[in-house]
Formats: C-alpha cells, structure tokens, sequence
C-alpha cells in the first residue's frame, strides 16, 4: 500500500502536494478535536505527511 501512496505522490503537481498536505493536516486535527483519537489513523496520516516531505525533498534536490 504504501508504495502505491508513494507513487501516487510523485505524480502530484506542486499544487496538488499542497492541497494533500492541508487535507492531511485538517484530518488530524479534526481527528483530535473529536477526542479519544485512534493512534493509528494519526500515525497513517504522519506517514503521509513523512512520504511528501520525502517528495518534497527530492524534488528541490533536482
């Protein structure tokens, strides 16, 4: 699953990397908000936060 995510992240324009990272980002905060969080759902979303920020990183590195 997690190399198809991360495919599917690189094919993601600068724009569209952006949006997910927003997207990701309001999920775990509403996730929180709603109390009693599942920890793995949170940890779910930081690995995608963690495969952007790997994207993001190989992109500047070009």
């Amino acid at each position: 699953m997690s190399q198809l995510m991360e495919q599917q992240i690189r094919n993601l324009s600068d724009i569209g990397i952006e949006l997910l990272y927003h997207d990701v980002i309001n999920r775990i905060g509403s996730h929180s908000i709603g109390g009693n969080p599942d920890p793995n759902y949170i940890k779910k979303q930081e690995s995608i936060l963690a495969m952007m920020q790997d994207e993001i990183e190989r992109r500047a590195s070009k």
